[in-house]
């Protein structure tokens, strides 16, 4: 009987490898129920974390660039978001979330929606705090 070049022979049993835990994929860690509840509650901390450091950042970024020009205040005002969000992320870290190496994001991921809200919230409001005196001036 005469087998085509290339397919396969259907017929032969895999040959046993040395080690069959090395074909294996590695397996996740199982989490527990208080795993979860100091996972919960570690993301919890980022969460608030991130809240009041935005809130700070729209603080921080309104009082430093009041004396400056309009333009000039966009990139005091973003950057100082994006170098609070950087020390957030060292802070997280700090927290030493139990997360599974398959959930690492989590920690950047964790409150980023809310930290941009309160910082565009507290950047506008304390800005029309302080320049209050523009908006008083009567439109005829």
């Amino acid at each position: 009987m005469v087998r085509h070049p290339k397919k396969k022979d259907d017929n032969k049993e895999p040959e046993p490898s040395e080690n069959p835990a090395k074909d294996m994929p590695p397996e996740e860690p199982r989490v527990t129920e208080t795993d979860e509840s100091r996972i919960r509650h570690g993301l919890n901390k980022v969460f608030w974390l991130r809240v009041g450091l935005g809130i700070s950042a729209g603080i921080i970024s309104a009082i430093f660039g009041s004396p400056l020009e309009v333009s000039q205040r966009t990139f005091i005002g973003f950057g100082m978001m994006i170098v609070l969000f950087i020390v957030s992320y060292g802070i997280a870290k700090s927290f030493r979330v139990p997360l599974l190496p398959s959930d690492k994001r989590k920690l950047v991921t964790t409150g980023i929606g809310s930290y941009f809200l309160m910082f565009l919230f507290s950047w506008i409001l304390i800005n029309t705090v302080i320049h209050s005196d523009v908006s008083s001036i009567l439109v005829h």
